[in-house]
């Protein structure tokens, strides 16, 4: 081989020696320049999986905020209720019924009783007190309790013909818890008879020898 194409064979070698190492090093310069590099697929999954993470709690996150800070709903307030339960029962609750008989001496439905013997019982009182007239009679009766004691008394007078004084038949009998009962039944008597009521005096013995003796005044119920 002559000394001209050693020199050239030389030459080649050079020049792709010189290539490969400014390849190397273009390749090294671009790495190190900032140039983007692959990442491998390991890195990508991880990063993926971080994302999610990341997303789940900020979304976690934003509903206990949105929990918290909703105001919680009025309950409600217990004397409310019972005031309300209070009205209900006094809306509902039955009038207390009028009393049997009227109000104040004389009113209609009550008796005047003024007993002298053998015991003393005084008063007035409303009561229930039955007026019949029908086929020319006249029928009273009531009973009332007086100061502790049951009074009861009932007046027949047969040819009524209206207001006015007749002759009658009486029953009034006086129940003392503390000394007995005391009783007169179909005595003779005069009673004064008004529209609205009225009234007989009375003394007589009764079946035990004692004397029942007094007055009494009625109003007849309305």
């Amino acid at each position: 081989m002559d000394r001209t194409n050693m020199a050239d064979r030389g030459n080649r070698t050079d020049r792709r020696a010189g290539g490969g190492r400014r390849g190397a090093r273009a390749g090294h310069e671009g790495r190190t320049s900032g140039g983007p590099r692959p990442l491998p697929a390991r890195s990508l999954l991880l990063l993926a999986l971080a994302v999610v993470i990341g997303l789940g709690l900020t979304a976690c996150r934003a509903g206990s905020v949105s929990t918290a800070g909703s105001a919680p709903a009025p309950a409600a307030s217990a004397g409310t209720g019972a005031e309300t339960a209070d009205a209900t029962t006094a809306s509902q609750s039955p009038e207390p019924a009028a009393p049997a008989g009227g109000a104040g001496a004389g009113g209609p439905g009550s008796l005047t009783v003024d007993i002298t013997s053998p015991v003393d019982v005084a008063g007035h009182v409303s009561t229930a007190v039955s007026c019949q007239s029908t086929a020319r009679r006249y029928v009273e009766s009531s009973t009332a309790t007086i100061e502790g004691r049951t009074v009861s008394q009932g007046v027949r007078v047969a040819g009524y013909d209206g207001p006015g004084s007749y002759p009658a038949v009486i029953t009034v009998s006086v129940v003392a818890p503390d000394s007995g009962r005391y009783a007169i039944d179909a005595v003779p008597a005069t009673v004064e008879i008004t529209s609205a009521g009225g009234s007989v005096s009375f003394s007589a013995s009764t079946s035990g020898g004692r004397t029942l003796a007094g007055s009494i005044v009625w109003a007849c119920s309305a």
